[in-house]
């Protein structure tokens, strides 16, 4: 068989979000795939249905791989990996609905960018969700007209994880040092990052996923998340938020702005969220990025202040801030920094210049802090 993608299922019980994510997935594949459920230990019933599922439409073959205990999230789908050959595998969670041509639009963005390594789809899990009144399709119908537009971002989540053949080559499979579950999917970014890839997410391809019902019941969801979060932290320090405040306006398609796009990605390839408060237009991030033909990245926010008095309103607008508080301040303005600096007793951030080694510095310093 010419499976162009492995598809890796895990499964743990909870048939009643399974059966329906299955019919789900069968409808709606449109490209020749090979199917491997992985099921960590479930009940007797359960096995005896995934032992029945059949091959339908697209996906040519359904391969069942029987754990006796659950193994956990990582070690599940490590079983899936090791065992696919296809260019492209995909890792899914059991609670998902998919929406018409959701994998060919995934696969089509994987290869428009040799240094696109891993692919979310849009999904209610990040953000994405059909206005009142109107059905998944028909709001994944909507979203076809963005068809091979993505969005860089620092991770992708774990729920519908598409992974060029490339990368698992380069890096190999999810870490199993974490508990069970939790921070698999972000270390695994981290290393496709680290190793010249990028992740994104397909703009097109629409993915709705019953977030986390499975895990809500779990008694040591909390301790699993703390202890995975101190382990994550501790190989890849800790997340940082950046507020940079700029002067003048950035003017669209110019060789400044392109310089300080590509800046601020760079920053945000190292588990930065990065805030920028620069006079002109709200809502045009994503404008800047593509006039210097740039791909936007989700994790730098652009905040647009009034032309007039512009350095107040970006002070009023930071300090204003108190939850997920910023952890850096940057400016080029030195009087607008020894004000930001009279009120860190406020904001609580340092307050730097833009000099390269001043932020590296700072940077390296606080992302240890924890």
């Amino acid at each position: 068989m010419n499976s162009i993608c492995d598809l890796v299922l895990l499964s743990w019980n909870h048939l009643e979000e399974t059966r329906p994510c299955l019919e789900s997935l069968f409808a709606t594949t449109d490209m020749p795939c090979r199917l491997f459920i992985v099921d960590n230990g479930s009940e007797p019933a359960v096995r005896q249905f995934l032992s029945s599922v059949k091959p339908q439409g697209a996906i040519q073959e359904v391969v069942l791989l029987q754990n006796e205990t659950n193994a956990g999230f990582p070690k599940g789908m490590n079983r899936g990996i090791r065992a696919s050959s296809a260019p492209f595998v995909c890792l899914l969670n059991n609670d998902l609905v998919f929406t018409p041509g959701w994998l060919s639009e995934m696969i089509a963005v994987a290869r428009s960018n040799p240094v696109i390594g891993v692919v979310n789809p849009a999904s209610s899990t990040l953000g994405n969700f059909p206005a009142r009144g109107v059905s998944l399709n028909d709001h994944a119908m909507a979203l076809k007209a963005q068809h091979g537009e993505y969005t860089e971002v620092g991770m992708c989540i774990g729920f519908c994880f598409l992974i060029k053949r490339e990368l698992l080559d380069r890096i190999g499979p999810l870490t199993e040092e974490v508990e069970r579950i939790f921070f698999e999917d972000e270390d695994f970014c981290m290393r496709a990052t680290e190793a010249g890839f990028q992740n994104v997410v397909a703009e097109a391809s629409y993915v709705y996923h019953a977030e986390h019902k499975t895990v809500r019941k779990m008694p040591e969801r909390e301790a699993l998340f703390a202890r995975n979060r101190d382990w994550l932290r501790e190989k890849w320090g800790r997340r940082l938020r950046i507020a940079w405040q700029r002067q003048n306006p950035l003017i669209l398609g110019s060789d400044d702005l392109r310089s300080f796009l590509q800046e601020l990605v760079a920053w945000a390839r190292k588990r930065t969220l990065l805030y920028v408060y620069s006079p002109g237009k709200d809502s045009v991030r994503d404008a800047l990025f593509r006039s210097v033909d740039l791909t936007p990245h989700a994790d730098i926010h652009w905040h647009a202040v009034p032309p007039l008095f512009s350095s107040w309103h970006s002070a009023m607008r930071i300090l204003m801030r108190r939850k997920k508080r910023f952890d850096i301040i940057i400016s080029k303005d030195p009087a607008w920094q020894r004000m930001m600096c009279s009120l860190q007793w406020w904001h609580g951030a340092v307050v730097v210049s833009e000099d390269p080694h001043a932020i590296e510095a700072t940077w390296k310093k606080l992302r240890s802090l924890w």
